[in-house]
């Protein structure tokens, strides 16, 4: 763990996206190191904070904390399937997680009655690090019989299905390392064609002012017909609101209504502890400089 003396303490303090400014960051006084190793792919860190919870970090950045992670995988998971159920008129059922290897946003898919899901992360070592000192992140999921786990390259993955999936959840760690190849524009037009026809793709898409953010955004615009972002502020990401995008080719987002995402929301009584119908809209409203 990198950690710098500062104050009569021993801080941790995130490191720096090449393409973002090196000239803050943010940190936190761990109180024990719960692991640190390295994959073929990435260095882990996991430790517990009086704040925070327990931080998981891969290369020096935060991937979630306890404390936090379900406003996150809650925002990127449930709008996209609420989408689908209320477009479509029937839940989702064939359900692909791109990285994810936290379980998060697998528990969160499986909330819903889907038929099957993927998860394709690269390196194998997440989920069994995550498993193993992560626990409550994906409270038992990943020994649900309708998941299937792939540890290879999401690029080949995606390349293999045409017109399959209903909703595609690209649930990325940031624009280096291994995961570097899959912040391009042919990237998303790989996953536009994996969609089933009234499909959606959801895209956790950083900071909401974040350079690199931005550029992700409007690529994903240009690829897909519809396209729609969302927001909240979560705690370990202190620096703006995260957003999370939506795309899809035959999905309009706008003709959804309040009534319908409340109804069904109800209907399914579904547990969430950020997410509601009420948020589903709010998460939605920018301010005018956006």
């Amino acid at each position: 763990m990198k950690k710098r003396f500062l104050f009569g303490k021993n801080w941790f303090f995130e490191d720096f996206l090449p393409s973002e400014s090196p000239t803050f960051t943010w940190g936190v006084i761990p109180e024990k190191t719960i692991y640190s190793g390295k994959s073929k792919y990435q260095k882990f860190e996991i430790f517990d904070t009086k704040e925070f919870g327990r931080i998981f970090t891969l290369d020096g950045l935060t991937q979630l904390s306890t404390k936090h992670e379900f406003i996150y995988h809650e925002m990127l998971v449930q709008p996209a399937m609420f989408y689908y159920w209320v477009r479509n008129k029937k839940s989702p059922e064939k359900v692909l997680i791109i990285g994810g290897g936290d379980g998060g946003v697998l528990r969160e898919v499986l909330k819903h009655p889907i038929k099957e899901v993927f998860l394709v992360d690269i390196d194998k070592k997440v989920i069994d690090v995550s498993k193993k000192y992560l626990p409550s992140v994906s409270a038992g999921s990943f020994s649900d019989k309708r998941l299937k786990i792939r540890n290879e390259d999401a690029i080949n993955f995606v390349r293999r299905y045409k017109n399959y999936f209903d909703v595609i959840i690209d649930d990325l760690t940031d624009p280096t390392g291994p995961s570097l190849a899959l912040w391009q524009t042919g990237f998303y037009k790989d996953i536009l064609h994996a969609l089933s026809k009234k499909g959606i793709a959801t895209f956790q898409t950083a900071y909401l002012r974040e350079r690199f953010a931005k550029r992700t955004r409007k690529k994903l615009k240009k690829v897909f017909p519809y396209f729609k972002v969302h927001k909240a502020f979560v705690g370990c990401f202190p620096f703006d609101e995260h957003t999370f995008s939506l795309g899809s080719n035959n999905v309009d987002f706008n003709k959804t209504t309040a009534k319908e995402i409340k109804d069904k929301f109800k209907k399914l009584r579904i547990k969430t502890r950020y997410y509601s119908p009420e948020i589903h809209f709010a998460s939605a409203v920018f301010p005018k400089e956006i």
